[in-house]
């Protein structure tokens, strides 16, 4: 840009258009400011109560009615997109499996529907056996397998090897810590404002039956909430 950009002007102008996320600002330094509007929950501790949730496969959102559900409904039915979302849910199941004496879930996989995207979700929860472990839980599920991928060791292994750049602060987490609860996002759909340069971060998950062009489509349309924000729509 031509001057110096405000990180929490930006920040107040995404919120508004950015529903059911989480919003957030990190200031490292002052000329350094970590943004986002994440819709991804890595996990939530409510006393003995441990929350999380699979959110993964992306569509559009239709320009009307009837092609936003046509979406949803293809989005449901995709064996591709299902895959993707089954090797969250379960490594997160897993996961929870080693900390809580009794797990649940969604019975049914919903479509959440944000202003651009929607997305497939379903909830889990447990009871926790030893509330007091709120470090050991953020060590294993960051990274989520629909950003670090699964196997993990394996995975991170090889994006290590692939990626010829640095993640930064993308997809980390990010939340907040008191004694009786606890909660985190995963800092996905998200900024790094340096002065006059505003760096967006987004990203999409690679499975068998990928496409590249449809892949990176639908990395674009992620970062809608961004690019309107600098150059609106006429």
């Amino acid at each position: 840009f031509n001057e110096s950009v405000d990180a929490f002007t930006l920040l107040e102008h995404l919120q508004q258009d950015t529903a059911r996320s989480y919003h957030f600002a990190f200031q490292a330094s002052e000329d350094a400011t970590f943004i986002g509007a994440s819709p991804e929950r890595l996990f939530k501790r409510d006393g003995a109560l441990l929350y999380s949730e699979a959110l993964a496969a992306t569509r559009p959102r239709g320009a009307t009615l009837q092609e936003d559900k046509a979406l949803g409904e293809d989005l449901l039915s995709s064996k591709k997109d299902r895959h993707e979302h089954q090797l969250v849910l379960d490594r997160i199941m897993t996961l929870l499996g080693e900390f809580c004496s009794s797990i649940s879930r969604d019975r049914e996989i919903e479509v959440l529907k944000l202003r651009h995207c929607q997305h497939l979700l379903c909830k889990v929860g447990g009871q926790l056996i030893h509330p007091d472990c709120d470090a050991e839980v953020l060590a294993k599920l960051h990274p989520t397998p629909a950003v670090g991928g699964v196997p993990k060791e394996q995975a991170l292994e090889w994006i290590a090897q692939l990626e010829d750049f640095d993640r930064g602060w993308y997809a980390a987490p990010v939340g907040w810590i008191g004694h009786d609860a606890v909660e985190f996002a995963v800092a996905i759909r998200s900024a790094l404002v340096q002065g006059d340069t505003v760096s967006v971060y987004t990203g999409a998950g690679i499975v068998p039956g990928s496409q590249p062009k449809a892949e990176w489509k639908e990395i674009e349309n992620k970062i809608s909430d961004f690019r309107e924000l600098f150059a609106p729509e006429e």
